[in-house]
């Protein structure tokens, strides 16, 4: 069978990690780069990828500055799309009604109508389709949701304390389109859709891997001063946000977004009814009492510690590619671990979590949100 042949929308960070992950697969004959897009010419420099992908060499390799010209010279099979959330314009659905298997990387758009449109046009031609969450391929993820798939889990929390600079590395034209000057888009609500959508749906889409889908969220954010607002950083100091599972569970996602700190610190727990499990930086440890109940005297820590073997590491985002490549390979998504359908309530529970700020904290149940009349306007684009 032919390799797959694949492309890529979008040479900032993240396509650059996309396209050094492919560039490792097409060394072992699992896919061929056929063609690479973006706006900026300066993107598709040969000299410039080889300094995110060794080895790079643009030969057999079609190069393009609109998708419009990439969809009408290149036989594709596979799409990846690593645009900023708010520019995209049916890429994703065009892509799939002509067959292509398609990689959408997170948030896939921060329009819920825009989303749901991408999957039904996906749902509809039946093809492969990933939304970019390589969290869930990371050791200590599989690991954490190995030993909790079978648990009575009763909460899960997340914290993440970052800074607004902290991504450093973009390569979108912002200031051309009104942006901020230094490219650096996440710090901006306009481009990022807050922090929580951002960055923090990986946090969210974790919680969920190991404890099933949301039901339900409420949240409160703190938003920046405007006289704290630099060069477009207007993302809001801090957020909290509070999940309900249909499990019956709760979730906590805490984070900050603080300038001039430049300094970041996570920390994260998962409750069943009979114990807990932090993260620890040697990996997932589990703390639970399996003696004789009730003990005749409390039991000694190291009795309650219970580290988690883990797998074998891989780099997470290689570790999806394989996966995307191997699935669209087959035209089989039964096994994708991180399927486009599959993480639409990440999606859905964090733009919630921004119509709940909005409405003073109201309770946001997903389906609502995704349905009803009410919520129409938090759905869709605004007009130009």
């Amino acid at each position: 069978m032919a390799p797959l042949r694949a492309a890529v929308l979008g040479l900032g960070q993240r396509g650059l990690q996309h396209l050094h992950a492919l560039w490792q697969l097409q060394t072992e004959g699992a896919v061929r780069i056929v063609a690479l897009a973006d706006p900026r010419p300066e993107n598709l420099e040969a000299d410039k990828l080889r300094g995110f992908v060794p080895g790079y060499e643009p030969d057999g390799i079609g190069l393009f500055t609109s998708f419009e010209e990439l969809m009408r010279t290149t036989q594709i099979n596979a799409l990846y799309l690593c645009i900023p959330p708010g520019f995209h314009a049916g890429e994703a659905v065009e892509a799939a009604r002509c067959g292509m298997h398609v990689f959408v990387e997170k948030p896939m758009s921060l329009y819920l109508d825009e989303a749901l449109s991408m999957e039904m046009a996906i749902a509809t031609a039946g093809v492969v389709a990933a939304g970019g969450f390589q969290r869930r391929y990371e050791a200590a993820a599989t690991a954490t949701h190995e030993f909790l798939r079978n648990k009575r889990m009763v909460m899960v929390t997340m914290v993440s304390e970052g800074f607004l600079e902290m991504h450093s590395v973009k390569h979108t034209d912002t200031a051309r389109r009104g942006g901020p000057r230094d490219g650096v888009w996440a710090k901006n609500s306009t481009w990022s859709g807050t922090s929580v959508v951002e960055a923090g749906i990986h946090q969210t889409d974790l919680m969920r891997y190991w404890c099933g889908d949301i039901e339900w969220v409420q949240a409160a954010y703190v938003p920046r001063e405007e006289d704290d607002i630099h060069d477009g950083g207007d993302n809001p100091y801090a957020y909290t946000v509070t999940y309900g599972f249909e499990s019956g569970a709760v979730g906590n996602l805490l984070m900050s977004r603080l300038r001039k700190v430049y300094r970041s610190a996570s920390y994260q727990i998962a409750m069943w009814d009979h114990g807990h499990l932090t993260l620890d930086p040697e990996g997932p440890v589990a703390h639970y009492y399996e003696g004789h109940y009730p003990p005749q005297s409390k039991p000694a820590p190291e009795d309650l510690r219970h580290p988690l073997p883990l797998p074998e590491a891989e780099d997470s985002t290689l570790a999806i590619n394989r996966d995307f490549i191997t699935a669209a390979t087959a035209g089989d998504k039964s096994g994708l671990r991180s399927s486009f359908a599959g993480t639409m309530n990440s999606l859905v529970a964090v733009l919630a979590a921004n119509v709940s700020h909005e409405l003073n904290g109201e309770r946001i149940y997903l389906k609502a949100f995704a349905s009803e009349r009410r919520f129409a306007p938090y759905r869709q684009r605004p007009s130009d």
